[in-house]
């Protein structure tokens, strides 16, 4: 056997994030027999072109998972998490995912998914100290 050798690095470098990552994607590929996430990127933009929020989240065997949501602070109250919500369900319904799934550490999001019909299904408590884990589905029309 080859000898091995362990190390923690408090700072990982790209490559070695990569080979981690790209060791388990291809692992996950494996296990769903080559089917691979579609992506998503929704991204919102003001009249100078700067980014004040957006979405990112990809779909998987007819589920949808939001893993990112954000508004700009000078920007929220306005609609634009709410239009950004519309436009990931609209892409969620035409790739046919039957829900959408979404997590979140922010208590104070909890509420805003609720209104737009999401449903909290999990909360790991004291996930991380001082923090509740929800997770929110909101199944397709």
């Amino acid at each position: 056997m080859t000898h091995l050798t362990y190390k923690k690095i408090t700072e990982p470098n790209s490559d070695q994030i990569s080979a981690i990552t790209n060791g388990l994607n291809r692992f996950g590929l494996e296990q769903t027999e080559g089917e691979s996430p579609e992506r998503l990127a929704l991204v919102c933009e003001s009249d100078d072109t700067k980014v004040i929020g957006g979405a990112i989240g990809h779909s998987l065997r007819e589920r949808f998972y939001l893993t990112q949501l954000w508004v700009a602070e000078a920007y929220r109250s306005r609609g634009i998490g709410t239009e950004l919500m519309t436009q990931v369900e609209a892409v969620a319904k035409a790739r046919n995912c039957k829900d959408i799934v979404v997590d979140t550490l922010n208590a104070k999001a909890v509420p805003f998914y609720q209104r737009l019909g999401y449903k909290v299904y999990l909360i790991n408590k004291n996930y991380l100290l001082g923090f509740d884990w929800y997770f929110l589905i909101k199944e397709s029309d």
